[in-house]
């Protein structure tokens, strides 16, 4: 049998553990179906991991670094907060169309620690408030502190229901427009909003 680095296996562990949590769930996911989907010794995977809650940890590390937020600001000029609201969202949406099995298995995998851990939750959803709050400072922004986490939420909330409609019914093509509904009524909403704060 050909040698493996410990990195190369860790990588092919999460990549089978996001299959196999995306076929069936996080807690029907045991370690030996992940090891079996790796072509992987049992052992290498408690060599990597130790256990199946440090696994599931990194498979939402992998996962939320992949999940787009970041945006293109255009250079030297200047730009609303809508449009880089919209930009991101629809960059999320795109992915999740493009990623189905990834986006399951991190919804998985956020429901599992909500049960389990309901404080590692909220730190997972932390990790998505800081990067999407960390873009929109980005631009000139008119709100409180507060109005903006407010905005952040609720754009996360839309990626969550959107992508939870795309798991249910498949339809990429009807997420995509609902995408652009969901876009236009923040931009509409932050556009307001702007108008009051001046």
């Amino acid at each position: 049998m050909a040698y493996v680095s410990a990195a190369t296996r860790r990588g092919q562990l999460i990549e089978a553990a996001v299959r196999v949590i995306a076929r069936e769930g996080a807690d029907g996911a045991t370690t030996r179906k992940i090891a079996d989907e790796a072509k992987a010794p049992l052992a290498s995977l408690h060599y990597c991991f130790q256990n199946k809650e440090n696994l599931l940890l990194a498979v939402f590390a992998q996962l939320s670094e992949e999940l787009p937020v970041d945006v293109d600001l255009p250079e030297g000029k200047s730009t609303s907060l809508g449009h880089v609201i919209e930009q991101s969202l629809t960059r999320a949406m795109q992915w999740s169309v493009e990623n189905p099995v990834r986006i399951r298995a991190m919804i998985e995998v956020t429901l599992w620690a909500e049960r389990y851990d309901p404080e590692l939750s909220v730190s997972f959803y932390d990790v998505f408030l800081r990067s999407a709050e960390a873009v929109l400072r980005q631009v000139d922004v008119p709100f409180s502190d507060e109005e903006l986490h407010s905005v952040v939420r609720v754009a996360m909330s839309l990626v969550d229901g959107l992508s939870l409609q795309l798991l249910t019914n498949g339809d990429t093509e009807r997420t995509l427009r609902d995408t652009a509904t969901a876009c236009e009524i923040l931009k509409a909403f932050l556009r307001q909003r702007e108008r009051k704060a001046v």
